[in-house]
């Protein structure tokens, strides 16, 4: 069933409304920019829906300030910084060296840069963010052809770029789906999860009844991994 959705606003919050046929509201608070859903049956009234979001105003607003704040904490890219890598934290080491590189090195980050180099915090964070689209770029060579055998879908390409609001997109028309570069931070089951997220939109546009049926048929605990994602900050 296709759905509509509609920013309404409730208690002083701009929320994404969204009817389905679902039996209960569902509210929640999406990284990196506090963004605010919501979800509730079809003929349930405004007024429910209004009571139902200012019982949890106290809530909402709390966890918009936490997922805000922690979006906003930005690293500086220097020695002793930790910094994640699919799921783990690992100590940051920058070096001078005669090119410009990053691996990863067990526990440690090691980043070089040329001596003389003027290295600024958005140079550093460059060299860096290449090293994190490699990680990625390998793993999605790995995942993506197993879970693609299994759905019987195949996309035509596979990119990576950051973005600020999704995890993945997926062009139905072209078969190309976009992979967002801090995957690379985050556990391994979550990349998983995109990549099916978006295989199955090669089928099913919309998320709906059969969407959901289709993920719960290839990863039964694709929820879990969806609300982890949901509860951190989408950029780091």
């Amino acid at each position: 069933m296709r759905t509509t959705k509609k920013e309404i606003r409730i208690a002083g919050f701009a929320i994404e409304f969204q009817r389905k046929r679902i039996k209960n509201m569902y509210l929640r608070v999406k990284a990196p920019d506090g963004r605010v859903t919501l979800s509730a049956p079809l003929r349930m009234s405004r007024d429910v829906i209004e009571r139902f979001v200012a019982e949890n105003e106290d809530w909402l607003r709390r966890k918009t300030a936490e997922i805000k704040k922690r979006s906003g904490e930005q690293h500086q890219y220097v020695t002793g910084e930790t910094i994640s890598l699919w799921g783990e934290s690992k100590v940051l080491v920058v070096r001078a060296a005669g090119r410009a590189a990053c691996h990863f090195d067990g526990p440690r980050v090691l980043l070089s840069l040329p001596l003389g180099e003027n290295s600024t915090k958005e140079r550093r964070e460059a060299v860096l963010r290449e090293a994190y689209r490699q990680e990625l770029i390998r793993a999605i060579a790995e995942m993506a052809p197993k879970i693609e055998q299994r759905t019987g879908l195949y996309a035509r390409e596979w990119r990576t770029k950051r973005m600020k609001t999704r995890w993945g997109t997926c062009n139905i028309v072209k078969r190309r789906i976009w992979i967002n570069l801090e995957l690379a931070k985050k556990k391994p089951v979550c990349l998983q999860y995109i990549i099916l997220h978006e295989v199955l939109h090669l089928t099913e546009r919309y998320h709906n009844k059969h969407f959901y049926a289709l993920m719960s048929y290839y990863m039964p605990a694709w929820k879990k991994v969806r609300a982890y994602l949901n509860a951190a900050p989408l950029v780091q």
